[in-house]
């Protein structure tokens, strides 16, 4: 029995952010490889489903002409259906074939808004009338205007595919993911413990074990929330967190809870099971009520392999 259990760390860039993966009680050549292996997949997702690649998938389902249509990978495809059903479920608080508005807030930066502002006009009335569609694997223009862009929620996408292939190819059970520090996927802990320690604030934890945690928070610098609904970027006094049983679905709760008012957020958290919000205001909605948020102790030293893959 191990009292102090290793845990062998290591890192990655992608998606434009840093990626951490915890290893705990194997060798450490094989969680290397491991982790390796999980850094290629990362590569593989990156560019299949992140809009930032000029050549990439994303970008040419945003330039298809009307008429047109692409094949599509079972990643975009997964993305799509999850996003869709989110966005159906919200009244369209939260829609991927936003991506346009996304980018208008992001690149005005402090700017103020002028609701005369005819970019912004043109922008809003191309993402109304704009419409793709999914048959099969085929992504089709219906309506020239829309723009997909999967950012808010592709990172949770990840980390649920690094933590099947951690698990159904390389039989590594307990391990934690993490992404950007804004979304966290925790497998089996380390040695005789409950649960990994995800921190919930500056001051404050909880233990996870088998279930995902993603947090959003608004920047009005780079317009980060954005409600399709109203084409407006959304202000918070604090963060939103979700739990779920997936680090996709969670990022989804969180994304939605951000935009939407708190008895929207409360109906459409209970429309699952296992899953629920913590809102700025400390309002807790769903089954997180069940998780016990306790005070953050004092940093302490503990074994850690003694390298860090960061690559």
């Amino acid at each position: 029995m191990e009292d102090t259990p290793i845990i062998h760390n290591f890192s990655h860039e992608a998606f434009g952010s840093r990626f951490w993966v915890r290893i705990a009680s194997e060798d450490g050549v094989y969680a290397r490889n491991a982790a390796e292996a999980l850094f290629q997949l990362l590569d593989d997702l990156d560019f299949q489903t992140d809009r930032r690649h000029d050549s990439g998938p994303v970008m040419s389902i945003n330039q298809m002409p009307e008429g047109a249509m692409v094949a599509t990978s079972e990643h975009v495809q997964a993305l799509w259906n999850f996003s869709k059903d989110v966005g159906a479920d919200t009244g369209k608080a939260f829609d991927a074939t936003a991506g346009a508005l996304f980018s208008y807030w992001k690149n005005r930066g402090e700017m103020a808004f002028n609701p005369d502002d005819h970019a912004w006009t043109q922008i809003m009335s191309a993402y109304r009338d704009g419409e793709f569609r999914l048959d099969g694997c085929e992504l089709h223009c219906v309506k020239f205007g829309a723009a997909v862009d999967f950012g808010a929620i592709v990172r949770g996408y990840a980390l649920d595919r690094m933590a099947d292939m951690l698990e159904s190819s390389w039989g590594i059970h307990r391990a934690l993911l993490m992404a950007s520090g804004s979304v966290t996927l925790a497998l089996d802990p380390p040695g005789e413990s409950t649960g990994w320690r995800i921190g919930v604030g500056a001051n404050s934890e909880i233990k996870l074990c088998r279930f995902a945690m993603a947090s959003k928070t608004a920047d009005t610098t780079h317009g980060n929330l954005v409600d399709p609904r109203t084409g407006q970027v959304v202000s918070l006094p604090g963060s939103v967190r979700a739990i779920a049983t997936s680090a996709l679905e969670a990022e989804g709760l969180a994304m939605a809870g951000a935009v939407l008012s708190a008895s929207e957020a409360e109906e459409f958290v209970n429309r699952g099971c296992s899953r629920g919000l913590w809102l700025p205001d400390g309002t807790k909605l769903g089954s997180v009520t069940y998780f016990e948020v306790t005070d953050r102790p004092a940093p302490e030293a503990k074994p850690t392999s003694s390298e860090e893959a960061a690559t």
